[in-house]
C-alpha cells in the first residue's frame, strides 16, 4: 500500500502499521521528524522519504515549525515557486 502516515508515537505503533502494509510511516516527536520504511517486513530508518523522494524536508522541518500557519503556508508555497 503505497500510504505516508504521519503520527506521533513510538516505535511500538510501528508494528501495527505493518500489519496493514503501510510502506512509510513519519514520527514527529520533539520537533523532530523520523522516517521509517519498510523493507522485508520491518521498518528501517531513512533519512529521506522513499515515496516522496522529491519533498525536501529541511524546508517542510522549517514550515512546520514557524508560528503561523498562514507564514508557513506562504513559505512554502513561495519556496516551491522558485524551484
Amino acid at each position: 500500500m503505497n500510504e505516508v502516515i504521519l503520527t506521533s508515537g513510538n516505535l511500538q505503533k510501528l508494528e501495527k502499521h505493518r500489519r496493514f502494509g503501510i510502506l512509510e510511516v513519519w514520527f514527529w516527536e520533539d520537533r523532530q521528524l523520523k522516517i521509517y520504511y519498510l523493507q522485508n517486513e520491518t521498518y528501517q530508518e531513512v533519512s529521506r522519504s522513499q515515496l516522496l523522494p522529491g519533498l525536501d524536508l529541511d524546508l517542510l522541518l522549517r514550515c512546520v515549525q514557524m508560528p503561523s500557519r498562514l507564514e508557513a503556508m506562504k513559505a512554502f508555497m513561495d519556496a516551491l515557486r522558485q524551484e
